[in-house]
């Protein structure tokens, strides 16, 4: 279904050569938490916008099975929270958790709410940041471009595009991301000027669409778009969204750079919409190829040369979440998990943290291949049982009169999780009618409100 020309493979050779260059050239000034972790938190602004961006937006393929389900209904549920959010995050938390003291996310926790607080936070961080979703979909585009079995290819993709961090930790990862990020950009902006180019402007093809396709909701009503949107507050407890903002060199660049980059992923999210629309548009059993109809259209209607410009950009994006999303996890499962139990968080932290990364990167493979026909598990089901369990506890870990007892954030942390896994399961056992409205994120959420609600009127924590 995809064809590539000796030119385009050589256009990727060369795209992959130089980011692993840009890899493997990062130097850190010692082996310590601070440098591996967080790039000494020196990272100038430009560098911090732009792995930011690739970073948070890796779900580059799956835009393409998400319009195929639900069309423009895609900007509504999968990008306008995140808008919202990022905006509310500048806003509100980026200068507070640039300027704490913890580089981490489940360490601020600790600090606030104490040690059985942060390891609980350590373990649903490290579950809410795992690579699997972009995984599957680095693998499965591996897949397609070399020709092997989607197994091999995801196994290969996942370990050879991680192996820099390894050595170069945030640096390493941040510097990669500059020319993905670029490659994004250029890659669907050429594929939506040959689209109109093609096929004429959007106001042609959208009313040809069918009609849940263009419409907001796709036909499945407000409750249904309000549990999408409520996912978007995902950015409020993202670790890597935090790690990045305490890696950047001030407070103020912090929030600068948070707002430029929800500015770009506007401009993308739009680019990879329309791009989608004009796909469905003009490839057969477009809503059959799920994670392949990117690739599957940008091989039918783009150029040799270019074609390899696209795929570029598409393994950018892809390349850009794997590592930043297992290079968190990883340090997640190894400094504030592992390493915390054994009571060493910033003693001898390398190898805690490579371990760490190896493991993310197997799990990661894991959940990828075992999730692989539908993304939508991994990109709605894990976030809505893990979301509510960490929102108390982060924003009383950075907003003391919003902070409960540590007990209390303990019993948000396990209530959220609990009711909201519950009902998850329950709905898989006996569908309800109420169960597309009423989904495990706002049970999980109601559950947190009501002992959060508790606690604000009762003893603080300290």
């Amino acid at each position: 279904m995809v064809t590539l020309a000796p030119v385009d493979y050589a256009v990727l050779a060369l795209f992959f050569a130089i980011v692993l260059a840009l890899g493997f050239s990062a130097r850190l000034k010692s082996e310590s938490a601070n440098q591996i972790v967080v790039a000494g938190r020196a990272l100038p602004l430009p560098i911090f916008v732009a792995t930011l961006v690739a970073t948070w937006y890796g779900g580059v393929l799956g835009t393409g099975q998400v319009f195929g389900y639900y069309g423009f209904a895609n900007l509504t549920v999968n990008c306008l929270p995140y808008w919202v959010f990022g905006i509310l995050f500048a806003l509100f938390f980026a200068r507070r958790v640039r300027s704490a003291e913890q580089i981490s996310l489940p360490e601020r926790i600790e600090s606030s709410f104490g040690k059985t607080c942060g390891l609980i936070a350590a373990f649903l961080i490290a579950v809410l940041a795992t690579p699997a979703p972009f995984i599957m979909m680095l693998g499965t585009l591996f897949a397609l471009v070399s020709g092997l079995h989607v197994i091999p290819a995801t196994v290969i993709a996942a370990i050879v595009s991680t192996l820099f961090v390894y050595r170069g930790g945030l640096l390493a990862d941040a510097r990669s991301n500059t020319l993905s990020f670029a490659m994004m950009y250029v890659a669907f902006i050429i594929i939506l000027i040959v689209s109109i180019s093609r096929f004429g402007a959007p106001g042609e093809i959208i009313p040809s669409l069918p009609a849940s396709q263009r419409s907001w909701d796709a036909g499945n009503g407000l409750l249904w778009v309000l549990s999408w949107f409520v996912i978007g507050s995902w950015t409020f407890v993202d670790p890597g969204f935090h790690q990045r903002v305490v890696a950047v060199g001030s407070a103020k660049a912090a929030r600068i750079g948070v707002l430029a980059a929800v500015g770009l992923w506007i401009v993308f999210d739009n680019l990879t919409t329309f791009t989608a629309m004009y796909a469905a548009h003009a490839t057969p059993n477009a809503d059959k190829l799920g994670l392949d109809l990117f690739p599957v259209y940008g091989s039918a209607v783009l150029a040799s040369g270019i074609r390899g410009v696209f795929f570029a950009g598409m393994f950018g994006a892809l390349l850009a979440a794997t590592v930043g999303y297992t290079f968190v996890s990883g340090t997640t499962l190894g400094r504030d998990l592992f390493a915390r139990i054994k009571g060493e968080r910033d003693r001898n932290v390398a190898l805690p943290i490579r371990l760490g990364i190896a493991a993310s990167t197997a799990i990661g493979i894991a959940l990828a291949l075992g999730a692989r026909e539908n993304i939508l598990n991994l990109w709605y089901d894990m976030p809505s049982i893990v979301i509510p369990g960490l929102i108390a506890p982060v924003v009383g870990a950075y907003f003391p009169a919003l902070r409960i007892s540590s007990p209390l954030a303990i019993s948000c942390m396990i209530a959220g999780c609990g009711s909201a896994l519950a009902w998850n399961v329950f709905n898989r056992i006996h569908t309800l009618p109420i169960s597309a409205s009423i989904t495990p994120i706002i049970v999980g959420l109601g559950s947190v409100l009501l002992i959060w609600g508790i606690g604000l009127v009762g003893p603080k924590a300290k």
